[in-house]
């Protein structure tokens, strides 16, 4: 496939890191073709059938790719509530989330996960923020009460910042019929509950610079530019298995789409991200491909997933390819590497269309003045929600199918 020498093990873990932003953004390419071509079909059995001929394959050869060819519940409603503090003083700005989430899955499991995380910046900018009261945005069959907010943005000509942000969470599996509730209460109440079963942690980076002004005999002009990324790493008490992702957000997304020739409209925001799955003896067991594509007004929300399994060695290979491909950044070596993907994407990965309602309310106040210097205060609460609209899943090798056990139909 690529006459280049194959990495040497610890370069591999590095380009894994260095490669996943990029190869996120090709999921875009993905996500459209594949929503797009994707028709309803009565396809249960035979995906039943082909699964399970792979499953078994993987047993009579020893392979530790059963469990891949599972098809897994779908995630039907979350629930998130975040309590948000921060201070600007001076070049400085600080903040303190914390974050309760709760996933209801098709199979009746549930997912607890509390998020503690920290923030803190340092630039300079020319403006204003003021924002009281509460208000409502999103779909209205997930939505809150209405609220009245009072809220007036003033940007400036000039701002410079760079801000770094980090946090460590847990996750609690709990079991069909469970008391959710009050679970979440004592969590929330800080009061002692059982020992997680999956240790999280995240950092982040963002940075932008944006100039403005009125230039003579052109008239105005701007100038800038915006970066930012997030990574989470995972620990599973129960598997040893660990995952690692990288995220992009919708900004920097927009911004780095030009050099990959997609386009973007503007009634949606992409949120791309890749996440490499490592068994107890940090073997590459998985690679996730995902793209979330929201629209601006807050209300929908479109995910696509692709699972691509490394147990398989043709896949381990095309994996060495398609990193090689990706870190040169050559126009050419990028589509050949798309062609790689979308082929996985038919023949040897699971992938998983969802679309949520969605809808959050945020309670409280954010205000702040800036001079150069800066002075604000955040004290905020908010509640978003995701309710499961629609799903589908495309086995590997199999037929697109709709997900009739995680939304009823009619």
């Amino acid at each position: 496939m690529s006459s280049r020498p194959s990495p040497r093990p610890g370069e591999r873990g590095q380009a894994s890191v260095e490669f996943a932003a990029i190869v996120a953004l090709v999921l875009v390419v993905l996500t459209g073709a594949a929503w797009a071509a994707a028709r309803f079909s009565g396809a249960g059995v035979v995906n039943g059938v082909h699964s399970g001929i792979r499953r078994a394959i993987c047993v009579a050869g020893g392979d530790e790719c059963a469990d891949f060819h599972e098809r897994q519940p779908c995630t039907v409603a979350v629930d998130e509530d975040q309590s948000s503090k921060g201070v600007s003083i001076a070049f400085w700005r600080l903040g303190k989330d914390r974050t309760v989430t709760v996933e209801r899955r098709s199979d009746g499991s549930v997912a607890v996960t509390a998020y503690d995380d920290v923030d803190g910046g340092a630039g300079l900018s020319i403006g204003a923020r003021f924002g009281s009261g509460r208000s409502t945005k999103g779909d209205r069959g997930s939505s809150g009460r209405p609220g009245v907010r009072v809220q007036r943005d003033e940007g400036g000509p000039v701002a410079i910042e760079g801000r770094l942000r980090g946090g460590w969470g847990r996750t609690w599996e709990l079991p069909p019929g469970a008391d959710v509730a009050g679970f979440v209460s004592r969590l929330k109440a800080k009061e002692r509950v059982r020992v997680p079963d999956v240790d999280r942690i995240r950092l982040g980076a963002s940075g932008a610079i944006s100039a403005s002004g009125e230039v003579e005999h052109v008239g105005s002009a701007s100038a800038g530019g915006r970066l930012a990324l997030a990574g989470e790493g995972t620990r599973d008490r129960r598997t040893g298995r660990i995952t690692a992702s990288l995220a992009i957000s919708a900004s920097a997304a927009a911004d780095v789409a030009g050099p990959l020739g997609l386009k973007l409209g503007g009634a949606v925001a992409l949120e791309p991200s890749a996440t490499l799955v490592l068994d107890r003896d940090r073997r590459p067991r998985e690679l996730r491909l995902f793209g979330s594509l929201a629209d601006r007004k807050g209300s929908r929300r479109r995910d696509v997933q692709l699972r691509i399994d490394l147990t398989r060695p043709a896949v381990r290979d095309g994996v060495d390819f398609v990193l090689g491909g990706l870190l040169t950044g050559r126009v050419g070596q990028v589509r050949e590497v798309a062609g790689v993907l979308a082929r996985w994407a038919t023949e040897e990965g699971w992938v998983d269309q969802r679309e949520y309602g969605t809808a959050s309310e945020t309670d409280g106040f954010d205000h702040e003045i800036a001079l150069g210097l800066k002075l604000g205060l955040r004290d905020q609460d908010t509640h978003r929600s995701e309710r499961l609209l629609r799903a589908r899943s495309k086995p590997p090798g199999g037929l697109w199918e709709d997900r009739g056990d995680c939304v009823p139909r009619g």
